[in-house]
């Protein structure tokens, strides 16, 4: 095997690895027996293209569902030289930041499912994640002051911002605050799952309870893992970060009424009692341009138990926007 293949062969295994989260078990090992599907198959054919710098038909990999029958496609157009159609650059960063309590790292997959033009980068927020060891902020300037310090390319580059529930608190008050430090507007402000600034602040404080009486309510909200909840150990070292966020949330004070320069999209859950239809389309005062409510099956938590039809309807509203936008 040349050095040539032997790259080809590392691109495809490593596509493989991250589409189905495991190794082949041989290069016969049929994709699709293995725990694929058409979704997962688009995820693959887009981690391909990314890897061998061109377009790999969705054909080909029904067709070729191997490692040895995907090391085929991609060595034959490695062959074919410069003339192959290169896929399309990534045009625009979106910036992904999770509800209270998690990981931006459940983003991390998304990359693979919207389309080429689109690199995810989660913002993950100290105290979690790769930053487990940082201590988290519970005050919103010195959080917004934080994440603004990892997005200097998006003074120069394309970008827009999504948010779920806490996050999407987060992603509004940071598109103000990189307007204030001289940063353009994005494309597009995504928000998720999460009440008009004006009618975010709870009315019940949650990150001065005791321990016992905040477990409680996290169990209620549905929004931390089981099992962190039932692991004491775990919990007690958790807790800090969990705090933190809802300590932010609990004092949080919406801004005057003022439209954002950026078109905004708004996703809410039909079954979501938290944000109902009618207070996602309050998100429309905060927008001179375009706007868009989105409605996904689903509860509070959709971005979990819908993601499928989120991504779908998150990639329209990303490439050109919504045909409800009003």
């Amino acid at each position: 095997m040349n050095s040539e293949t032997a790259a080809v062969r590392t691109a495809v295994l490593q596509a493989w690895r991250d589409t189905l989260e495991a190794d082949p078990a041989s290069d016969d090992e049929n994709f699709f027996e293995a725990g694929g599907n058409s979704i997962l198959a688009v995820a693959l054919q887009r981690r391909l293209a990314k890897a061998l710098g061109h377009a790999v038909p969705l054909r080909q990999i029904h067709d070729n569902p191997t490692v040895a029958g995907l090391l085929g496609i991609g060595t034959t157009n490695l062959a074919s030289g410069p003339q192959q159609a290169v896929v399309e650059s990534a045009a625009l960063t979106l910036y992904c930041l999770p509800y209270a309590g998690s990981s931006a790292r459940m983003y991390a997959h998304w990359d693979g499912f919207l389309p080429a033009s689109v690199t995810v980068k989660p913002l993950e927020l100290a105290g979690r994640g790769a930053r487990w060891s940082e201590p988290a902020l519970s005050a919103m300037p010195a959080l917004l002051d934080d994440l603004a310090g990892a997005m200097d390319e998006a003074r120069h580059t394309p970008y827009a911002l999504f948010g779920h529930s806490f996050g999407g608190v987060l992603a509004f008050e940071l598109t103000r605050h990189l307007a204030e430090r001289g940063f353009p507007a994005p494309q597009r402000l995504l928000i998720s799952a999460c009440l008009a600034p004006h009618e975010a602040t709870p009315v019940e404080t949650t990150h001065d309870l005791s321990d016992e009486e905040f477990t409680h309510r996290l169990r209620k909200l549905r929004g931390t893992p089981e099992e962190l909840l039932e692991n004491e150990e775990l919990m007690e070292l958790y807790l800090p970060t969990l705090r933190a966020d809802y300590t932010i949330l609990d004092h949080y004070q919406a801004p005057q009424i003022a439209p954002l320069e950026c078109p905004v999209s708004v996703f809410h859950g039909r079954d979501d009692q938290d944000v109902p239809r009618e207070s996602a389309g309050e998100w429309a005062l905060y927008s001179k341009d375009s706007f868009a409510v989105e409605e996904i099956a689903g509860d509070h938590f959709f971005l979990r138990d819908s993601e499928d039809e989120l991504l779908t309807k998150l990639a329209l509203h990303l490439r050109c926007g919504s045909a409800e936008d009003k």
